[in-house]
This record gives C-alpha cells, sequence and structure tokens, in this order.
C-alpha cells in the first residue's frame, strides 16, 4: 500500500488469487496510468525504478512475479472512499538498466479481465437452440474464478431456429464472439472493475446513455471550479443517420433510424442535423433480422466532443467512463449533460489526475441545471 498525498494506492498481484506486493514493490512504484473507453478494453500501465540489489532484481524478477499473464488490482482510495481501477492480466513487460545506481526501470502493460478471455480459439463450438443473450451468459459464466459477474440483456429483435434446421457455432475466442454478437445486436460488451477489489462486471446490452449524472465539471465559477480549461469541437462528419429497406406486404419500405432512443435521449437543445446518410444492406434480411441490423448502426457517433484534465486531490471524486456528466460554466452553447467516452488515471507520488473525453449530440443543454 503507497500513500499519496490524500490518496491510499493498494497494489495486489498473484495468479488467479491474489495478495498484497510486497513492501519492496511498492515502495519501488513510481506511477500508475489506467484508461477506460468506449469501444475498446481497459487498459493499465505501472512502472517502477529500483536497484540491482533490490529483491525485484534478485527474487521476484527471475521468479517470474511480473510474467505476462498475472493477474494484477490496482485500487485508489481517496477521503476514505475505495475504486477499483484496474483488474486483469499483464500483457507486456519491460526493463530498462541504467547505468546509475538505482535507477533501473520496470513498466508492466497490462488490460482489464477480458484479456483471459482471448486466449483460446473455440471455432465451431455448437449452441443448438440457445438465444444470443443466453450464449453470452454461457461464455461469460467459464470465468467465474475472476469474479466475473454477467449481466446480459436480451435483444428486442431475437430469433431463435430449430436445432435440427440450424444452429450457431462459436466463431473465434470467447471475447471475439462476444464483440461479434455485441455488434450484430446494436450492443456493447465490456467489462468493468469493482465493485469490491476481486470481482469485475461484465455487461453486453445496449448503450446506455441514461443514469444519474455524475457531479458537475465547474470551469470559471472562482472557488466552485474543480476544473481549469477544457476544449470544444462540431465535427460535421460524425453526424450520420443510417438507412435501410425493410419488406412489408411483399414491397421495400425505406427506414431512417434517427439517433434516439429509450436509453440514448438527446443531451443536448440543438441537435447537429446529420450531413451524411448512409445505407444499410437489410433488405435480403427477414423482418426481425433488419431491424436488429437497423439498430445496431445507430448511434455511432456523435459530433460534439469535449476534453480535459481534472486533478482528483483538488476535486475529491474520479469521473466514470460511460455515463452521464455534467458541465458548466463554459458558456450556454457548451454547458448541460454529456456522455464520458473515456477517461485516463495518471497516479504518481502526491497526484491523481484524470484526462476526460465527453460527447454529445449537439449544442445548448436541454436541463435547466446539473447536479453539483
Amino acid at each position: 500500500m503507497a500513500t499519496l498525498r490524500g490518496v491510499t494506492l493498494t497494489l495486489l498481484m498473484g495468479p488467479v488469487a491474489v495478495a498484497p506486493v510486497p513492501v519492496a514493490v511498492i515502495e519501488a512504484l513510481e506511477s500508475a496510468q489506467v484508461t477506460s473507453a468506449v469501444g475498446q478494453r481497459s487498459g493499465f500501465q505501472i512502472s517502477f525504478t529500483y536497484s540491482k540489489t533490490s529483491p525485484i532484481a534478485t527474487t521476484l524478477l527471475p521468479a517470474g512475479y511480473f510474467d505476462p499473464m498475472i493477474r494484477v488490482i490496482l485500487v485508489a482510495t481517496i477521503n476514505g472512499v475505495p475504486k477499483v481501477l484496474a483488474d486483469g492480466p499483464i500483457k507486456r513487460q519491460d526493463v530498462t538498466a541504467s547505468a546509475s545506481p538505482g535507477e533501473n526501470k520496470l513498466t508492466i502493460t497490462g488490460e482489464d479481465v477480458s484479456g483471459y478471455m482471448d486466449l483460446v480459439d473455440f471455432t465451431g463450438f455448437p449452441f443448438p437452440g440457445m438465444p444470443t443473450f443466453l450464449r453470452v451468459g454461457a461464455l461469460i459464466a467459464k470465468y467465474a474464478m475472476f469474479g466475473m459477474i454477467p449481466v446480459p440483456i436480451p435483444e428486442i429483435f431475437s430469433t431463435i431456429e430449430l436445432p435440427i434446421k440450424s444452429y450457431a457455432h462459436q466463431q473465434g475466442t470467447d471475447y471475439e464472439y462476444l464483440e461479434k454478437m455485441a455488434k450484430e445486436a446494436g450492443y456493447e460488451f465490456y467489462v468493468t472493475p469493482g465493485p469490491a477489489p476481486g470481482t469485475n462486471t461484465a455487461y453486453w446490452g445496449p448503450k446506455l446513455r441514461v443514469g444519474l449524472p455524475q457531479p458537475a465539471l465547474t470551469i470559471d465559477m472562482d472557488h466552485a471550479s474543480n476544473i481549469d480549461s477544457m476544449s470544444f469541437s462540431a465535427d460535421g462528419n460524425a453526424a450520420v443517420m443510417p438507412y435501410g429497406f425493410v419488406k412489408v406486404a411483399g414491397f421495400s419500405v425505406p427506414v431512417p433510424v434517427p439517433n434516439i432512443s429509450l436509453l440514448a435521449p438527446p443531451l443536448s437543445a440543438r441537435p447537429l442535423i446529420p450531413t451524411k446518410i448512409r445505407p444499410v444492406e437489410t433488405e435480403r434480411n427477414e423482418f426481425p433480422k433488419a431491424m436488429a441490423l437497423l439498430l445496431a448502426q445507430r448511434g455511432g457517433t456523435e459530433p460534439i466532443s469535449a476534453s480535459g484534465t481534472i486533478d482528483l486531490v483538488r476535486s475529491g471524486a474520479p469521473i466514470d467512463a460511460r455515463s452521464i456528466i455534467g458541465v458548466r460554466g463554459a458558456g450556454i452553447a457548451h454547458d448541460g449533460l454529456y456522455y464520458v467516452r473515456s477517461v485516463t488515471h495518471t497516479l504518481g507520488r502526491g497526484s491523481w489526475k484524470q484526462a476526460f473525453q465527453l460527447q454529445r449530440d449537439g449544442l445548448v443543454s436541454n436541463v435547466p441545471a446539473v447536479p453539483l
């Protein structure tokens, strides 16, 4: 356990079951960086500085303590509230030897627990008579040893074929197949560490843009400010509306799909008008499959984005990716609610900062106030 200014950092490691690292390891810890973002796995990178007489050099490295596939759990506690930042396997180990005493450097890089799901290709494994969400639950259940909690959400449009006619076969590794099924359904699949150390939540379901907003990012409001600056951009190329043809009573009917749903309501009062209309090949499919393909193309990108950095020692509340957050003090055009696309934690002795990226569909807030 390493004490940062106002922050306590706990590091646990082991093959599957983990334990607190030796004192020599935590004393050598120099920095840690963790990234969580939409559309990709979470990842971490931890750096250590040590001497040639350190137990890291004489015992731990030769014994394989930092080898690839060793599990790492990183927990940060601020103001007495713990936050699991990373849980997953080491995928890369880098060592830099230095001529200066005590300045050898070890860097371990890894990803979330889904990294264990991408090791063995199970192509051809049959799933007779099983709808998609049951296949998802069965695949995730295989990794219960890593504290994996499956959260599969059934599709809106789903069909089950008779096993005597045809049935689904796995394609690729467990992770690749989960990603493929999610893409076809217009869903997303990701794993988040926590809520308790040693547990992980595996979510397979629709892209959510709802929920209780996190405390607002505040700019230019004297002592109430918790951030120094933010940058905003509007990208017209990201405003896209998909459409496809659906067979109705033997006729092909064009169906546009606006980027609006109960699970992804507008976050602005003036959404940007789509500058591109993209066709989707759906006409050859039956109605349920055609609608699922159309819904899968909705909401891929949003044209308004924002980015910045926040000092958590000052603000005290870390931002979670894949959630809603408020912004105030940026002006009429850019105040309001945003979706958190990515966050990157950077921890060092005496500091904990987060870089973030936000997005939404347009300009001007559609709510009178944001939660503080």
